[in-house]
């Protein structure tokens, strides 16, 4: 078992839009801080689970592979002999290399295993419980370092747990004294959490810890003090439960929380901010809808489960199932918000979810309903194993296809040898990396200057061996929101690069001046052509690469006429009035209605479709981002080709656009998630230079 689910650790530099792998295990060497240099799905620890693999980094990124894998099957074995059944345990081998089956990362390896030592804590109490608590909120902090959506599992597990504990202590007397208990218990859970943050944030993890010392000399001081003169006071005695050394972790954590407001650099706040952002935009701005059936089976399973769940649950182990349905819901978001490869991972991680809800001794009603439910599970995830294809998705290859050839299991011992995997990993690199190798006269204009690229392309840095400086979403499709599109754009203004290799594509069907709104105008204001490379500058893999370099002085835009605010219903046309000489922006906002926003909280948002009539008579449709699209989206000229992108660029100086719009229609696949109502403000502009004073 060991061998054939031993995680991939041939991590190679990959193109296109996951070249992000490359981006997690380059920004710790470079010392980028997470939440106030850039911010990203995964954290500074990211690299560890999902990183490219890099000489500075291959040793840690094996060892901690190999070291959450050896922990997560230590964990799953014990609970292996801890099941009395036969039923039990088969179907626990079965949920472990399910899990095994549907993983790319190690990132719900450390979720999994975080709920399997939830399953075995006692109640949260006394010395033990406290002790339970920091162990339980330090990995929650620490998998907040690695991705920040398994943070929000583990501590959301945590807490769900907590409010559990929280009903029954309120239920037991003495009732005041028990709730201080459960307070400190979460408090003292939250600063375990917080510091192990904090700390990794730190690219020196001395001084981070430095910045512990006055945190935990009050809290020693409090501990000792309260300990010495309070407890056995009988003053005191309602508010045993918060004085002595007990209570000397929630102080620290009280404390800590002052520290981690006032230090700027880096601001575990922004962070969590930040990444709450990317989160809570991901579910619009990413979403890809699937069939239909599919959803419907995978809803179905999430109600027979909860029903299960309800009918287990007793005052003990209540916070255990309050705990499984938050992982149970926030893998259903992860698996169906992109409905294509991603429902892998709910389908073959709610057996696991099942196998711990059944251990603890149900009561007897719900011994047949579990076997039931069991035998379905094993026919679902048996058809996604075996026939994906049924739902439109390709088959996988992963781990367990090993099965029937024992000598590639044995083969893998060969992953053992760190310095060996690293050494194929580039030498796979290098075929890889040769398609985004630019001419040698592109490479000798920008060799000794800071290079971002946009839209997303960043395997063309370690190909050309250019001095990266990424902008703060690493990847134009990341900016899911208008606060981290406008954050984007100020990173931009306040640390320029002196070049830009552009790229006119996009994903999921988005015109490429719609991804990033704010940041693309900003682009288009500051950078132009290069004046050496004014057409494209191809690769292999990207024949129609643009260079751009900052211009001289930033185009300064004017408005030009009356701004032209609209109300649209869903279908109406709205007719774009641009004069020679001016280029129509709008804010757009598409509201959610109160049905959408908790059909997006516990789901997903519908994409909304702009479909676009150019005046030369052609059509095309276009996503456009709810999340993003107030932030001021270009109307009146959308290139329909890199081409006629090269023309825009060339022609932005004097407004000689290609591609004028006539007319624009929105439209959804449910117009129940939105408001009927889109409101569009037009403006618009020219350059200062190209307006004549009566038209400002």
């Amino acid at each position: 078992m060991f061998l054939l689910c031993f995680p991939a650790l041939h991590f190679i530099i990959f193109p296109g839009v996951d070249s992000w792998t490359y981006a997690l295990s380059y920004l710790p060497q470079k010392e980028f801080s997470f939440g106030q240099d850039v911010i990203y799905t995964y954290g500074p620890f990211g690299y560890l689970a999902s990183g490219s693999l890099l000489p500075e980094n291959y040793q840690q990124v094996a060892w901690f592979k190999a070291i959450i894998h050896s922990l997560f099957l230590g964990l799953a074995a014990i609970q292996f002999w801890k099941i009395q059944s036969v039923r039990g345990r088969v179907f626990w081998v079965f949920s472990i290399l399910c899990a095994y089956h549907g993983l790319i990362a190690l990132d719900y390896l450390l979720v999994l295993g975080y709920l399997l030592v939830l399953s075995w804590s006692p109640s949260l109490r006394d010395r033990k419980g406290l002790a339970i608590a920091v162990l339980l909120g330090g990995w929650a902090g620490f998998s907040a370092l690695v991705k920040f959506t398994a943070g929000v599992m583990t501590f959301g597990a945590l807490l769900m747990y907590w409010l559990g504990h929280l009903y029954q202590r309120y239920r037991s007397q003495p009732r005041r004294q028990g709730l201080q208990e459960a307070i400190v218990v979460l408090l003292t859970a939250t600063a375990s959490a917080m510091a192990v943050a904090f700390v990794g944030l730190h690219g020196d993890v001395g001084l981070g810890l430095v910045r512990l010392l006055p945190s935990a000399a009050i809290a020693v001081l409090w501990g000792w003090t309260t300990q010495r003169y309070l407890k056995g006071n009988r003053r005191w005695s309602a508010f045993r439960p918060s004085l002595g050394w007990m209570s000397s972790l929630a102080v620290f954590g009280l404390t800590l929380l002052v520290r981690v407001l006032m230090t700027e650099r880096p601001s575990l706040l922004r962070f969590v901010l930040g990444s709450l952002q990317v989160s809570s935009g991901y579910s619009s701005a990413m979403s890809v809808i699937g069939p239909s059936v599919e959803l419907g089976l995978a809803i179905a399973l999430v109600v027979i489960l909860l029903t299960l769940f309800y009918r287990c649950a007793t005052r003990q182990s209540l916070g255990l199932f309050l705990a499984l349905t938050f992982t149970l819901w926030v893998v259903l978001k992860h698996g169906f918000v992109r409905q294509d490869a991603h429902v892998f991972m709910f389908f073959f991680v709610t057996p696991f979810l099942l196998s711990l809800a059944v251990q603890p001794r149900p009561r007897h009603p719900t011994r047949r309903l579990s076997g039931v439910i069991m035998l379905l599970m094993v026919v679902v995830t048996g058809v996604y194993w075996q026939f994906p294809g049924l739902f439109g998705h390709a088959k996988i290859g992963w781990n367990l296809s090993l099965i029937p050839q024992p000598k590639l299991v044995l083969n893998r011992v060969a992953h053992l040898d760190f310095s060996q995997v690293f050494a194929e990993v580039q030498v796979a690199n290098q075929p890889t990396l040769l398609p985004f190798t630019l001419g040698d006269d592109v490479r000798a204009n920008i060799d000794e200057k800071t290079v971002d690229v946009i839209p997303w392309d960043i395997a063309l840095m370690p190909a050309n061996d250019l001095n990266w400086q990424p902008r703060r979403t690493l990847q134009s499709y990341t900016a899911y929101t208008e606060f981290l599109d406008t954050w984007t754009a100020e990173g931009l203004a306040e640390q320029p690069p002196e070049a830009i290799l552009y790229n006119f594509v996009d994903l999921d069907g988005r015109h490429p001046f719609f991804s990033e709104p704010d940041t693309f105008f900003h682009v288009l204001s500051h950078y132009q052509l290069s004046s050496e490379f004014p057409e494209f500058v191809p690769t292999e893999s990207l024949p129609n690469l643009m260079l751009l370099d900052p211009r001289e002085s930033p185009l300064l835009w004017l408005e030009v006429g009356e701004v032209e605010r609209r109300s649209l219903s869903w279908d109406d046309t709205m007719t774009l009035e641009a004069t020679e000489g001016t280029l129509l922006r709008a804010s757009i906002a598409i509201k959610e209605s109160f049905l959408g926003k908790i059909t997006k909280t516990l789901l997903r948002a519908a994409p909304v479709v702009m479909q676009v009539t150019y005046e030369d008579g052609t059509d095309a449709s276009y996503r456009i981002l709810p999340t993003t699209s107030e932030n001021g989206v270009i109307l009146s000229h959308l290139p329909r080709s890199p081409q006629e992108a090269l023309t825009f660029w060339q022609g932005i100086e004097d407004l000689r656009l290609p591609a004028a719009v006539e007319s624009i229609t929105f439209d959804t696949s449910n117009r129940l998630i939105y408001r009927p109502q889109i409101d569009v403000v037009v403006k618009a502009i020219a350059p200062e230079s190209g307006t004549s004073p009566g038209d400002s």
